[in-house]
């Protein structure tokens, strides 16, 4: 006669995960997810009158870089003179009311 105990149907075993890999999913989505909340929220918030103000500002600071080289190292021939730059900077006042 067999014994006893090799007819007991063993336990099944059962399919758990350990902790460490249902993390990995939490840690790879987590920081994407906030990415692309991060990339939606800042292309709501952009309006064309921001990106603009941002192109002047960008203008405004060319204009103050290029004035200081001498005339034959400048990239560029459009700003002559300090009173170009002071002008941007007047004109950017005028339409926005702040400081550039």
């Amino acid at each position: 006669m067999a014994n006893a105990h090799e007819r007991e149907p063993q336990p099944a075993a059962t399919e758990t995960q350990p902790a460490g890999t249902r993390l990995v999913p939490w840690l790879i989505g987590l920081p994407v997810a906030f990415f692309a909340v991060l990339m939606l929220a800042g292309s709501l918030l952009s309006t064309p009158e921001s990106e603009a103000r941002w192109v002047e500002r960008e203008t405004i600071k060319v204009c103050q870089k290029e004035v200081t080289r001498p005339a034959a190292e400048r990239k560029t021939q459009r700003f002559e003179s300090q009173q170009d730059c002071d002008r941007l900077e007047f004109e950017f006042k005028a339409r926005y009311g702040e400081n550039p």
